[in-house]
């Protein structure tokens, strides 16, 4: 309803003389999209989530404190009571550091579970012999997040690049608009200057009252132009405030009428070129590198799968101390240690090897995409190329144009003062002037938008704008 209310009242305004106002620069009104825009702010959360998740990952590898106790009375008997504490530490390799105390009593407690007065204490290692050994799933998670962390910059980049992107071509639509509301007033102030001047000159029996019509009929389809004009202008005002989703209502209240493109807009998208935004070689591109590493995690994930055909060969050493004295390296005995190992294979490994199968094919699909890609922004930086020089070629022309009809108009002017012409050969010149600075506006449009997609495919250095 607000932005209704909104709409309504800025219509209404357009229908008057356009103002002269403060201007909203094109590096300005882009660094308020970068400090306003939701998918700006969502952008910010990407590094944050990616420092978040390594550091989850290195969770993996925390220390590990368990405690247990039990204990059983029955029949006023008291059967036995258990306290076991461990600890496990994993290192980044695959041994895993553990230790037990146990302090264990009762009248029926199992043999293997008895313990002295102090306790039972022991510490060793464990070791995957065989699966594990050289690789494990939280190596895999831990890489993984790394990888993810280093291209978080990258991503960043790529996220605030559409929304720029976007940005740009708002305003290069209002700018355009505006330059042709600016053109067709023009217009319509010189139509209903001749048609004043025509009319009293047909009052004093200098003209006929059909060139009287004539001229009113010009001002009347030059009105029409404008009212389009306006509601051009009107759409692309509205789709600036509606993007830049700003709730402050002193930035809200800048973009009405009073405000308009900056005079040097021209200046500041005509210096956008693959030079602005120091175009890199294809194999450096942002969106190649964010491929490149998603491939590097597919690598991992199938390191992984290849680490799964093998057999489980677990195996657990400890040293024994019933003395809860660890810290006397000299207390150990070599007599006293319990040992262990776990064994298991699949006989088939089918569903391991079906699986590994899976991870190559999904490498190799992303190894053609990458090159599809790489193909894609090399053909798209030679078509936009392509595009920029004919562009220019046809602005040039369409300059020099524009410039001889509006001498060809000045000059049928003239002649019309001096009663050489007709109003209805001025109107036709005038006209035929105001169609060719519609097909300039048009190729000026062009070069900026080629400009625009120009340092969008080799992505915006948003921190010159930022800054």
């Amino acid at each position: 309803m607000r932005a209704n209310k909104f709409a309504f009242t800025l219509y209404f305004l357009c229908l008057a003389t356009p103002f002269f106002g403060q201007e909203l620069s094109f590096t300005e009104y882009l660094r308020w999209t970068l400090e306003d825009h939701p998918v700006a702010k969502q952008a910010a959360l990407i590094k944050p989530s990616r420092q978040a998740q390594l550091l989850q990952a290195k969770g993996l590898f925390d220390p590990k404190l368990e405690s247990k106790f039990k204990e059983k009375f029955f029949n006023a008997n008291h059967y036995y009571s258990s306290t076991n504490v461990g600890l496990e530490m994993k290192t980044p390799y695959a041994v895993s550091l553990v230790s037990d105390y146990d302090l264990n009593a009762g009248s029926y407690l199992n043999p293997d579970d008895y313990t002295s007065d102090k306790g039972l204490f022991s510490v060793g290692v464990a070791v995957p012999i065989l699966k594990g050994l050289l690789f494990d799933e939280q190596r895999l998670t831990k890489q993984r997040a790394v990888k993810l962390n280093d291209i978080a910059q990258v991503e960043f980049r790529l996220a605030l690049n559409e929304l720029l992107y976007q940005s740009a071509q708002l305003y290069n639509q209002w700018f355009i608009a505006e330059e042709r509301l600016r053109l067709t007033s023009e217009l319509v102030n010189l139509s209903e200057i001749r048609f004043k001047a025509i009319k009293l000159r047909f009052e004093g029996g200098d003209r006929s009252g059909m060139d009287t019509l004539e001229a009113f009929a010009q001002v009347q389809n030059r009105q029409i132009q404008l009212l389009e004009a306006k509601q051009e202008m009107l759409k692309s005002r509205i789709a600036l405030v509606a993007f830049i989703n700003d709730q402050d209502s002193m930035k809200f209240s800048m973009l009405n009428l009073s405000i308009y493109p900056s005079k040097n807009f021209k200046s500041e998208i005509r210096n956008w070129s693959p030079h602005f935004v120091q175009m890199t070689q294809i194999n450096n591109h942002p969106e190649v590198l964010v491929t490149e590493t998603k491939i590097d995690i597919l690598t991992l994930e199938q390191r992984w799968k290849k680490e799964k055909l093998k057999p489980k060969l677990d195996i657990e050493y400890r040293f024994l101390q019933k003395d809860f004295s660890p810290l006397s390296p000299g207390n150990y005995s070599t007599n006293n240690y319990t040992w262990g190992m776990q064994f298991s294979a699949p006989l088939f490994m089918r569903e391991a090897r079906g699986d590994l199968k899976m991870q190559a094919l999904k490498i190799t699909d992303a190894n053609l995409g990458l090159e599809w890609k790489k193909n894609q922004i090399d053909q798209k930086s030679q078509q936009l190329q392509a595009t920029f020089d004919f562009v220019q070629e046809q602005l040039k022309l369409s300059e020099q144009l524009a410039n001889l009809y509006q001498t060809l108009l000045s000059a049928e002017n003239v002649r019309f003062q001096n009663g050489e012409s007709s109003v209805f050969l001025l109107n036709q010149r005038e006209n035929t002037f105001f169609e060719n600075q519609l097909k300039l506006l048009d190729f000026t449009r062009k070069d900026f938008q080629t400009r625009i997609d120009q340092a969008y495919l080799w992505v915006l250095p948003y921190e010159r704008i930022a800054n």
